[in-house]
């Protein structure tokens, strides 16, 4: 029984210098943020596949065409006076 840890003992055993800490949460923080943008371009990818095979950009080009037409019909500005 005298090999067991208890209390504050069992926080004081992993002793680490300051060098490995940076290094491994240096490495820590490289290999998350790789993953996360390994992840965005995956899906990225998927959603242009998506949206290219569904036809879904003619239909918005052309809703924010009719949107432009409208809005510069209406905000003319008499050029002469």
């Amino acid at each position: 029984m005298a090999d067991k840890i208890t209390g504050v003992n069992k926080y004081e055993l992993p002793k680490r210098s300051r060098k490995e800490i940076m290094w491994n949460n240096f490495l820590g923080g490289f290999s998350w943020s790789f993953g996360a943008f390994l992840g965005i371009i995956i899906v990225g990818l998927l959603a242009g596949l998506v949206i290219s095979k569904i036809n879904l950009v003619p239909i918005i080009g052309s809703w924010l065409g009719d949107i432009l037409k409208h809005a510069t019909q209406n905000l003319r500005i008499p050029l002469e006076k």
